[in-house]
């Protein structure tokens, strides 16, 4: 696990949406496919740009960007896809078990954290038991328990920090408002393990200073989102996704941190992704 290839951490990015610590389901950079199905494998590279905090109510935010290869899997069990990065364990009628993943940028140049050790790159797995309802015209509707564990990385090490608790509602529909495109909105809470909450919020008191008390955090809840994504295929081989989360994290259970500084935080993510290899096997 220590060396994780790094290739690994970039694919688990393309996820990113920004809520909390900018971590999410990946985006839905695929269209429905023709009916003669997907390819088995795709193959190409994209580019992420994304703007908002630094990690969970930081007052402080910036901008990145970030070339990724890209690798898309379809196989009957372990698929890599607009999805994320799942392994199937368990599908009866609307009901799903598998696992999933999500990722995060990380933090180097913080005002509230100066002189605090910098946050890495995070990335999540773990199960996910997701519902899904189909409706009318291309609509979805779907519930989803997610349990991941969280680790960060700085590309030598890995290092694990707890897990989190997700629900979410989401709601997608295809071909709209046109045959190229895709829309997604979802509501997500998350709760989290204690490691997790000291990673982002607590304070020790080596780092303590007269604007920045020690404080030791707490785990319990982390804050509420809403999520949209908006993508189009805007040639054979090219997706556009643009995206935005809207965070709230008043009740937060460390909202008495000095590193906890913002109760509402917006985020903004885009993508541009091209896969021109791909496998002459469909799959439906």
């Amino acid at each position: 696990m220590r060396r994780l290839p790094r290739v690994f951490t970039s694919l688990l990015l393309l996820s990113t949406t920004l809520s909390h610590a900018q971590q999410a389901d990946a985006p839905p950079v695929k269209i429905e496919a023709t009916p003669s199905g997907k390819p088995l494998w795709e193959i190409g590279v994209g580019g992420v740009a994304v703007n908002g905090p630094d990690y969970p109510a930081a007052g402080t935010r910036h901008a990145r960007i970030a070339p990724v290869p890209i690798f898309v899997y379809r196989g009957e069990r372990l698929r890599v896809d607009e999805d994320g990065v799942r392994s199937r364990l368990f599908a009866g009628g609307r009901l799903e078990l598998d696992l999933s993943g999500a990722a995060a940028f990380n933090a180097r140049d913080n005002d509230a954290r100066r002189g605090m050790p910098g946050l890495d790159y995070l990335f999540e797995l773990g199960p996910q038991l997701r519902w899904r309802l189909p409706l009318q015209d291309g609509q979805q509707l779907s519930a989803h328990l997610k349990a991941r564990a969280v680790f960060s990385t700085d590309g030598r090490g890995i290092d694990r920090h707890g897990s989190v608790v997700e629900p979410e509602l989401r709601w997608q529909r295809r071909g709209w408002p046109d045959s190229e495109s895709q829309v997604q909105l979802s509501v997500v809470s998350t709760w989290a393990s204690e490691s997790l909450h000291d990673y982002f919020y607590q304070v020790d008191p080596r780092y303590a200073t007269a604007q920045r008390p020690a404080y030791d955090a707490s785990s319990g809840y982390f804050g509420s989102g809403v999520r949209a994504w908006w993508s189009r295929r805007i040639a054979t081989d090219t997706v556009l996704s643009l995206g935005a989360s809207l965070n709230n994290h008043a009740g937060a259970a460390n909202r008495a941190s000095p590193l906890f500084e913002r109760s509402s935080t917006a985020s903004f993510a885009a993508a541009l992704i091209w896969t021109p290899w791909k496998s002459e096997q469909r799959v439906p």
